[in-house]
């Protein structure tokens, strides 16, 4: 068999990593661009602030999709460009420039995969107290609510929230913003987003986008014992249901699982819990978006530090080469949540850290790029073959930008884009444009 014939060929990004025009046109701070500016939290002292200037160059970006081929992209809203107080008047300066953006993906055949939440959150709501605030989850129903408004009759295709694990490593690891290490907090920021996702699902429902589907996107992690030691059994169970378990068992089971609900109850980091909250939390939705980067191997012995690849876009291939991570987390959650909705594999990809070198013919060779993307395709295709509903995949990313704490060090795009703003094709992108073209 070959991908199907309406499968969606695409590339990834976020507004909070291309954007750039962090005060430009009424756009007021996110949580990312006051940790930018505190020194030491991010490699480089790197910020936003500019980033890949897509608010300014979105010209460029659709040239470069049109030149891949593809048919879909996956982009963000960016919440305080068209919610300055993130909540309240709308920003009519933001809202016209993704409508523009939308509109000229549309005219090139590229349907827009839009993100409502990818990390963003605007600082002027965590002033208020941000996720650990249970009024985010109205904050986020009312924004969700304005752009089903603005855009519903446009994007075919939405998701509420971004990994929502990032929330998590913010509030209680301190890796991500807003920087805290409160284990209360990060638990129940975590807790919130998911019922915030729910909200917004409410909210898609209720506008009766009939030519539309929402769904979430979780990262998975899956953990893997070196061993049959029942030290290693037991790590790799806790530390699959401190993960991605925390996030898909609520949405998808409809309650978190017994074990996570006792084990923080014993270790006095419980959320709260409202009784209303596993009804809105486990919504009904029309697609698993999945990004997976790689599989978490865990011994008892040998202590796996938590890094931020748990949380992000950011892949351990430092210690190992494992394409099948994708095949096994389809099969996985396929029969663990009996689920009845098509995958779309939103996030995939791997890094370079610090600067690809150029080779004599001006461009970067980055075949272990390639090496990557072709393994994680070639377990994708044999997913779909043994009849698993797989409908997508976005590469990440279309160009290297600002990867949250790493800044910009760490490239992931398979095009480079320098801090000017300029791009060009690495080896990799004609490999997906040629493997694109061969199985649209």
């Amino acid at each position: 068999m070959a991908f199907p014939k309406n499968f969606l060929w695409g590339t990834a990004t976020s507004a909070g990593q291309i954007e750039g025009g962090a005060l430009t046109d009424g756009r007021t701070p996110s949580i990312w661009d006051t940790m930018a500016a505190k020194p030491g939290r991010i490699f480089g002292g790197h910020t936003p602030e500019i980033a890949c200037d897509s608010y300014h160059q979105f010209d460029r970006d659709l040239r470069n999709l049109c030149a891949l081929g593809v048919n879909s992209y996956r982009m963000s809203i960016s919440w305080s460009r068209v919610l300055p107080n993130g909540t309240g008047q709308i920003n009519q300066a933001g809202i016209d420039y993704y409508r523009r953006a939308f509109e000229s993906l549309l005219e090139k055949g590229i349907a827009p995969c839009v993100t409502l939440y990818h990390w963003d959150l605007p600082q002027v709501l965590e002033d208020r107290g941000g996720w650990v605030n249970r009024d985010s989850i109205e904050w986020f129903g009312e924004y969700a609510d304005k752009m089903f408004t603005a855009y519903g009759d446009i994007v075919p295709m939405w998701a509420t929230i971004n990994e929502p694990i990032a929330t998590y490593v913010g509030y209680a690891l301190g890796g991500f913003a807003p920087g805290y290490t409160n284990e209360v907090w990060g638990n129940q920021a975590r807790h919130n987003i998911l019922v915030a996702h729910g909200k917004g699902v409410q909210a898609f429902r209720a506008h009766n986008l009939q030519n539309s589907q929402i769904g979430a996107v979780i990262d998975i992690w899956k953990r893997h014992a070196l061993t049959d030691s029942p030290e290693d059994i037991a790590l790799m169970i806790d530390q699959d249901e401190r993960n991605w378990k925390f996030y898909c068992d609520p949405l998808y089971a409809g309650r978190y699982s017994d074990y996570i609900l006792e084990h923080l109850e014993r270790e006095g980091t419980l959320m709260k819990i409202a009784p209303e909250d596993y009804g809105i939390m486990s919504q009904k939705t029309d697609y698993f978006g999945l990004n997976v980067y790689n599989r978490v191997p865990v011994t008892h012995n040998q202590k796996v530090q938590a890094d931020f690849s748990q949380g992000g876009n950011f892949l351990n291939n430092r210690t190992e080469y494992y394409p099948r991570a994708v095949y096994d987390a389809i099969v996985m959650l396929k029969e663990m949540y009996a689920l009845d909705i098509p995958f779309y594999v939103t996030e995939n990809g791997t890094y370079f850290e610090g600067d690809e070198p150029v080779d004599a013919d001006g461009m970067i060779h980055d075949d272990d790029r390639i090496r990557y993307v072709q393994g994680f395709l070639s377990y994708i295709e044999k997913a779909i073959d043994e009849g698993y509903d797989v409908r997508g995949y976005y590469l990440w990313s279309l160009m290297d930008n600002f990867e949250w704490s790493a800044g910009y060090n760490f490239k992931f795009g398979i095009m480079s884009c320098d801090r000017e703003g300029k791009t060009a094709f690495k080896k990799s992108a004609l490999f997906y444009r040629d493997f694109i073209a061969k199985n649209r």
